[in-house]
């Protein structure tokens, strides 16, 4: 089984280390340049979208400069895995492109239902100014975004007194309160083993390759004092508004949300998680050149800081930092300084597959369930 979860790449040291110097090395701003004359096309490219804010921000920032630009129509269908899935397999794709969760790329890719990514279309600025894990080579990366201990603020009014870190949320003594954290099938978007072990004083860069036994134990330590396992994104947000919980881990994403409807909740980027989506190409797409030239577009620091600007996801292109109000640095993830406070999340490690044939995703399953019915 692999893991179906909104989640990596590489090993995480490396790649944040990797990640860390190229933001280190700074990027300048400069004007829009005219959109590369290989990108230029006819006919349709046919992308899965998830409707709503996340499509309008999406059509903003990439369908409709695509089009304008290059003279490719952008159709669009209902995302649904499942139904693209079945189409690939009876060799005809009902879109050419979609976006899935890191952790899952390995299993589609071992399903032969992905296409290699065609790089020689991307100019040499937006190559070198995309990290490794985000130039995978049957995905590129789609957008950045972070799981993080998230409290209610009525709960602790004081900002020097705050929690900061899992090392603070699993400090039970020092900030008391019930705790929300996901159960079994988010354990790896939620952070759940990653966070246990930070939480027991782990350094982020020994997170990988997991102690299973020492993240499993913690999080049966604080098991009595959580108030919420929670399933769907909204949910850890809503417990903390609700009083159920008084702290959380939680999406940035909803917690930014939660905060514009006035609701008294904040979070801390210390020892997050930075997790990542990628774009695929259909196996067997019948716009596959179009397709790669769609990745290749939206893959450059404009598009990129415009699909920031509209919905606050971190972009894959650190360029792109540069073209975003100064303010927001504050609140995507990757960004520059946030960056230096995150672990990239080791899907890598996360799909490895032992002798018996289960990867650590279906072993930590296997555990956690056990352990939540105890």
């Amino acid at each position: 089984m692999r893991i179906p979860s909104r989640c990596h790449s590489r090993g995480a040291v490396v790649a944040t280390a990797a990640f860390l110097a190229l933001l280190a090395g700074g990027v300048s701003v400069a004007a829009a340049d005219e959109v590369p004359a290989n990108l230029k096309g006819s006919g349709e490219v046919v992308i899965t979208s998830g409707g709503g804010t996340w499509e309008d921000a999406q059509r903003k920032a990439f369908f409709d400069p695509f089009t304008r630009d290059t003279g490719i129509k952008v159709v669009l269908v209902p995302e649904d895995h499942a139904k693209l899935l079945a189409s690939i397999k009876l060799g005809q794709p009902e879109a050419d492109i979609t976006s899935i969760p890191g952790g899952s790329l390995a299993g589609w890719a071992n399903k032969g239902a992905v296409e290699e990514i065609d790089y020689g279309l991307f100019d040499a600025e937006t190559l070198k100014n995309m990290p490794e894990q985000m130039k995978a080579k049957q995905g590129v990366g789609a957008l950045l975004y972070s799981i993080a201990v998230a409290f209610n603020t009525k709960k602790f009014p004081d900002a020097a007194k705050q929690p900061k870190n899992w090392v603070d949320f699993y400090d039970t003594a020092k900030f008391p309160g019930r705790r929300a954290l996901p159960k079994c099938e988010k354990i790896v978007d939620g952070g759940l083993l990653e966070g246990a072990l930070m939480g027991d004083g782990v350094p982020a860069d020994k997170v990988y390759p997991i102690d299973m036994d020492r993240a499993f134990a913690k999080v049966a330590a604080i098991k009595p004092d959580v108030g919420r396992w929670w399933v769907a994104g909204a949910d850890a947000p809503q417990s903390l508004i609700d009083g159920e919980v008084d702290l959380a881990a939680a999406y940035n994403g909803r917690i930014f949300g939660a905060q514009k409807e006035g609701a008294p909740l904040a979070l801390s980027w210390d020892q997050s998680l930075l997790q990542y989506d990628y774009w695929v190409i259909a196996k067997g797409s019948p716009n596959k050149e179009n397709a790669a030239k769609f990745l290749a577009y939206i893959s450059r620091a404009e598009p990129q800081a415009e699909f920031a600007k509209a919905i606050s996801y971190g972009p894959v292109n650190t360029k792109a930092f540069d073209l975003v109000p100064h303010e927001m640095l504050a609140i995507l993830p990757g960004a520059p300084e946030l960056a230096k406070k995150q672990l990239f999340q080791n899907y890598a490690w996360w799909n490895e597959t032992d002798t018996d044939g289960k990867t650590n995703w279906d072993k930590a399953l296997e555990r956690c369930v056990k352990l939540l019915s105890q």
